[in-house]
């Protein structure tokens, strides 16, 4: 049997994928499925549909406010309200895609937790490097990584190939490089694919 593959892409800014990142893991488990984290830059990916991020439309960005308390409250996953909900995550993402394996997804985590249980500014060098170093990794070394050429190519080539899908938003799950599952509400169907596909 061939290996099933499950690439979920994200942004560190959205509180969504933060959820979805926090369950993915024991779906993909449960299956003997490969994970692998792929970031994307969410402004590219509106720019390109032309679309209007949920913070630019006060009535979502309202309901969104309100729903990701109770959707975390229903997994039973750690949240707190950023003081700004806006950072630059690009820092981050272009240190993740340096990595590979375990410390890849230590990484995810460790950003992810900061971002949305601590109300940290993982686009802040200093935090970024502390965060690193705190999951063992040469943050300073990665920091200077994420100004090389290839580096800002390799993202920039994660984020065409999520439009080369159709993906509109995060976070959005490509199971074996053909269907597609939109947001953490989604995972139930993936999860119930990634069984199909065993019977």
């Amino acid at each position: 049997m061939m290996t099933k593959q499950v690439r979920f892409f994200f942004d560190f800014q959205s509180p969504y994928s933060y959820v979805a990142s926090e369950m993915i893991e024991e779906i993909c488990e449960k299956h003997q499925a490969e994970l692998i984290w792929e970031p994307m830059v969410l402004g590219g990916i509106f720019k390109a549909d032309d679309t209007q991020p949920i913070f630019q439309r006060p009535k979502r960005a309202q309901y969104l406010a309100e729903d990701i308390v109770n959707v975390c409250e229903c997994e039973g996953i750690a949240f707190r309200q950023r003081t700004e909900f806006l950072f630059s995550s690009i820092p981050a993402m272009r240190i993740v895609v340096q990595l590979k394996g375990k410390e890849r997804s230590k990484a995810v985590h460790a950003v992810f937790r900061a971002a949305w249980t601590d109300d940290k500014d993982p686009g802040n060098p200093e935090v970024l490097t502390e965060l690193l170093a705190g999951i063992g990794l040469d943050g300073q070394k990665l920091l200077e990584g994420a100004q090389e050429q290839s580096v800002k190519d390799k993202l920039r080539d994660n984020t065409e190939e999520a439009l080369s899908f159709g993906i509109f938003g995060a976070p959005t799950v490509i199971l074996d490089q053909k269907k597609m599952f939109w947001g953490h509400d989604r995972l139930k169907v993936l999860d119930y694919f990634l069984g199909k596909e065993e019977q």
